[in-house]
């Protein structure tokens, strides 16, 4: 298992999920070996930080919230656009 922690797991993560888009948290969790708590809350962080964002989706009677990077273009500050 990976053992990353604070900013360096955040980089991981980050890296991952524009590596392999819309998985679930539980799908992400479950390929890095990680907890799904770990994998919700670094997602939470990276969310507000406006570098991912979550949607959720209803798959077999089970609801599921897919993680996908934000464009690039949409994280640059108006001035640089």
């Amino acid at each position: 298992m990976l053992k990353l922690r604070g900013i360096y797991a955040e980089d991981y993560l980050y890296e991952f999920v524009n590596k392999h888009r819309g998985l679930s948290i539980y799908e992400i969790a479950k390929r890095l070996n990680w907890s799904t708590g770990k994998v919700h809350a670094i997602v939470k962080k990276l969310e507000n930080m406006g570098l991912v964002k979550t949607e959720i989706t209803v798959e077999n009677n089970r609801i599921k919230k897919k993680v996908y990077p934000v464009d690039w273009r949409d994280i640059l500050p108006e001035d640089v656009k």
